[in-house]
Parts: structure tokens; C-alpha cells; sequence
């Protein structure tokens, strides 16, 4: 039986094939090709974080001066320095190994390699993204009173600091100190809880402009229909005064203003409701 040039067990000299021809020569990368192009070539697909994104990681590791997260690529993220020493000392305490929180892209990588991550800046701007959505939907939120200056109440929305001017705090708790200082009335206002609606979102001036008069404008709409229904001539229920005017007193009644006119007030003839 007839045999093939390169016999079996014969060894075949470097650089030839067992059919007489020359192997295929790779061709080189081109010097100015960037690692995703080749990644791309080869048919390799790395999910490479881009400045700027959000993602969700787990807490890989823990130490003093870093925290090491997981999100999917080649090495874990860093959050280290001052986007570590910004979280507040309770939240940072309960963080565990393996637990997922949500990381915003800082740089994709370092001067050492590391995909730089803040878990602050995420949060954040989760919560300029649900400010928008309420000041869409017009919805109300419910919050509390943490400080204020003189042109009105700071209130928090998620990690947001919102204003409250003046002119949007509602008549009721504004009245309720009519011959104290604003100063002094906004102090006393400090840990109320206070429900609020978006009226005004700028995140470039990081501005976040919030009003309780229309929250509870909303409210009291409800509040007075279910009243009318509930009410009967004749009966007698305890409001609260809200403001005077030269014809009677308005008095607020479980959320809903009613007019006590200036002949109701009393069986004798008086000039003013005061």
C-alpha cells in the first residue's frame, strides 16, 4: 500500500505542513488598535464600566481606608478617600460582605487600575431621578422640618435638601406664632413632620423648590369632600381659627375651612372678629 510523503511517526520539518505548504501567519494587531477593538476582533465581550453610570455591586471587601465592590468586571471597584469618609459613620457601620448597594462610575479606571466608584453619588442621583418623577406625577411626599433661614424651611426629599420659601408654608402653621419672629417661629417648626409636593427641580444649581400649601391644598380637597358628606345641620363640632377678616372668622375642621360669619360670632354687635 502506497504511502503519504510524510510517513507516519515521521517527523515533519519546522515551518511546512504534512501537505508540503506553509501554516497561516496571524496577522499583528495594528499598533493604534484599543483594547475593545481587539476584545471586539476576537469575539470577546468584557461589560467595561463607562464614567458616569450607576450600577448595582456587592460589597466584596471591607478595610479602614476602602471599600472593595463587585460589578461585574475583571476587578472590583474602590470606593476609598473622600467618597469614603463622606458616608455617614451609622450607614457605613452596617454595611456587610456581600451585600448589594448601588455604586455610581467615578472614573473607569485609575492611574493603578482601579474602577474608582461612589456610593453617595448614586444615591443621589437615584433621588434627583425620583424628584423628577414626583414633580411629574405632582404627587406629595411626606417629610420633616430640619432646618431653615431666613427665607424659609429646609425639608429632605430621599438625601436632597429642599426648600420651602415662605409664601409655600402653609396659613396654618404659619399663623400659629403671628407675633414671633420668623426666626423664632421656624426654630419652634424643627423635627415637624411636614408633607410637601415638587414644584421646581434644577439639578445643574442643584435647586429642589417644595411647597406644603399645594400638598395640602390636595388634601384638604379630599378632606372637605368626605366633611360635606359626613356633616348635618345642626351639629356641633371644635375647629381651630385659621385667619380673620373684617367680615367673620375662617375656622379650620378636620382639614376643611368654614366661614364664621361676623353675625355668628356673638349675640351682641361687635366691629371685628378679634
Amino acid at each position: 500500500m502506497e504511502t503519504n510523503n510524510a510517513q507516519i511517526g515521521q517527523e515533519v520539518e519546522p515551518g511546512t505542513s504534512q501537505t508540503g505548504g506553509t501554516p497561516p501567519v496571524e496577522a499583528a494587531a495594528p499598533e493604534n488598535a484599543t483594547m475593545q477593538t481587539l476584545l471586539d476582533e476576537q469575539g470577546i465581550s468584557l461589560d467595561l464600566p463607562t464614567q458616569g453610570e450607576i450600577r448595582q455591586g456587592f460589597i466584596a471587601t471591607i478595610r479602614e481606608n476602602e471599600i472593595l465592590v463587585s460589578i461585574g468586571t475583571k476587578s472590583e471597584g474602590v470606593i476609598s478617600g473622600r467618597e469614603l469618609e463622606q458616608i455617614p459613620v451609622e450607614e457605613r457601620a452596617s454595611f456587610r460582605v456581600g451585600q448589594e448597594i448601588p455604586v455610581f462610575v467615578i472614573a473607569p479606571e485609575d492611574p493603578n487600575g482601579n474602577v474608582v466608584l461612589s456610593y453617595l453619588r448614586a444615591r443621589e442621583e437615584k433621588d434627583w431621578k425620583d424628584v423628577e418623577s414626583l414633580l411629574e406625577s405632582g404627587s406629595a411626599y411626606e417629610s420633616k422640618v430640619i432646618g431653615y433661614n431666613k427665607g424659609g424651611l429646609i425639608v429632605p426629599v430621599g438625601r436632597l435638601r429642599g426648600f420651602v420659601p415662605a409664601s409655600q408654608i402653609s396659613l396654618l402653621r404659619r399663623t400659629g406664632a403671628a407675633n414671633e419672629s420668623p426666626e423664632q417661629r421656624y426654630n419652634k417648626m424643627i423635627g415637624e413632620p411636614m408633607r410637601v409636593r415638587v414644584i421646581e427641580v434644577d439639578r445643574a444649581r442643584r435647586r429642589l423648590i417644595l411647597s406644603e400649601r399645594l400638598a395640602l391644598q390636595e388634601t384638604r380637597e379630599t378632606l372637605k369632600d368626605r366633611l360635606l358628606e359626613e356633616l348635618k345641620e345642626g351639629t356641633v363640632r371644635t375647629g381651630r381659627v385659621t385667619s380673620l377678616a373684617d367680615f367673620g372668622a375662617f375656622v379650620n375642621i378636620d382639614g376643611a375651612d368654614g366661614l364664621v360669619h361676623l353675625s355668628e360670632i356673638s349675640w351682641e354687635r361687635i366691629q371685628h372678629p378679634n
